[in-house]
């Protein structure tokens, strides 16, 4: 699938499973939710301040990629 527009996730999923992947929108979800708590661990425990920043805008980017997560199968929900 060729990829319509940035950040397209559905061209993405489209991609993943055509290399074997099974990628549902469960588990991209449980993926975000791991990845996003270990970015917050690994800046609270990091010296530089850059990666404190970052951490202040995970609840906006969970947000916005929950959106994007929502569009793999096509479906709304």
């Amino acid at each position: 699938m060729e990829i319509k527009e940035a950040y397209d996730v559905k061209a993405l999923g489209a991609k993943l499973e055509a290399k074997g992947l099974d990628l549902a929108e469960v588990a991209a979800t449980i993926v975000l939710e791991e990845v996003l708590e270990w970015v917050a661990e690994s800046a609270a425990k990091s010296t530089t301040p850059f990666d404190d920043i970052v951490a202040t805008i995970l609840p906006l980017v969970k947000t916005e990629v929950l959106k994007q997560i929502d569009k793999i199968d096509g479906e709304a929900g």
